[in-house]
């Protein structure tokens, strides 16, 4: 059983930040008095942490006769090393900088560790600065394989390797809500989002004008890649629609009523009907409800 402690004992610190590498009695105990400097154990490494269990307690402060038992099996010390953080961020920095001579000048890059890690952490006594003192580059995969030190070119310096792969970013539109078959996609519609390059497929959309004034041929979702076959310029001529059609020659340009017998986009070939002669004929969508026929004989007269 846990014995009460004495009058006039030792307090304990529950939780320790040490900043250098050894763990002594006076940083355990309050009033640990002239043992206060003996060492007991290491410290942590900088920026971990460990517990100090109740029976270990009790051992340390037997042995150096200090007035102190447990109370408890919650009488624990929690240890950490005080660390001065390098963060991911400058991480990528560290090594996109490494890497800047044999990267497109234009081109951006994302970065994946293999490692997961997410921060260094150094000792108080050592500047927070890294430096590249290694650096391997595939330039086909793209893989890297890094030495990062600090303080830079001094002995005992603190060494950190991380590996990982570069991924190319780029620009692409996308829509900002829903848009349906046969709308017209307008600017408001559109926003540039980035991707990982790798990530988009064949024949995805790359400018915002690949998208504005078109509609798209099956529903759009919202940030979502958009590819070629994916929209269309918009239907000027409805099947079934009553249109006008243009007879064009290099001598002379007349106009008659028809209906067509396709849907179809500017710049499309459909075949429209005359309403008079009832003759079915080719020509091409050149406005909203407009059919151009050009013709190589000049049209006969009656």
């Amino acid at each position: 059983c846990w014995c009460a402690a004495p009058t006039g004992a030792a307090t304990l610190h529950r939780n320790i930040v040490l900043t250098g590498k050894d763990l002594k009695v006076g940083d355990i105990f309050d009033g640990a008095g002239k043992y206060g400097d003996k060492i007991v154990g290491r410290a942590p490494e900088p920026g971990q942490r460990y517990t100090l269990e109740p029976k270990w307690l009790a051992y340390v402060a037997r042995s150096y006769n200090i007035s102190w038992q447990p109370l408890s099996a919650d009488d624990r010390t929690i240890v950490e090393r005080a660390s001065h953080m390098v963060s991911e961020e400058e991480i990528r920095a560290k090594i996109l900088h490494a890497l800047k001579t044999e990267l497109p000048t234009l081109d951006r890059y994302s970065m994946a560790f293999d490692n997961k890690v997410t921060k260094f952490h150094l000792p108080t006594d050592v500047a927070p600065t890294l430096a590249v003192k290694r650096m391997d580059h595939d330039r086909i995969s793209n893989r890297f394989f890094a030495v990062l030190v600090a303080p830079k070119d001094e002995p005992g310096a603190h060494r950190f390797t991380i590996s990982g792969k570069l991924y190319r970013m780029v620009d692409i539109p996308v829509v900002t809500r829903r848009i349906r078959k046969g709308d017209i996609i307008e600017k408001a519609d559109v926003q540039t989002i980035t991707m990982r390059a790798d990530k988009l497929g064949p024949s995805v959309l790359m400018t915002v004008d690949e998208l504005i004034g078109k509609s798209p041929k099956r529903t759009l979702i919202e940030h979502r890649p958009i590819r070629t076959g994916d929209v269309r310029e918009p239907i000027l001529v409805k099947r079934r629609s009553l249109v006008t059609m243009i007879y064009q020659t290099r001598f002379m340009r007349i106009s008659a009523r028809g209906i067509a017998k396709q849907n179809g986009a500017i710049g499309d070939t459909i075949r429209v009907e005359n309403s008079g002669s009832k003759k079915i004929v080719a020509g091409v969508v050149t406005a909203p409800g407009e059919i151009t026929i050009t013709l190589s004989q000049p049209i006969a007269m009656k």
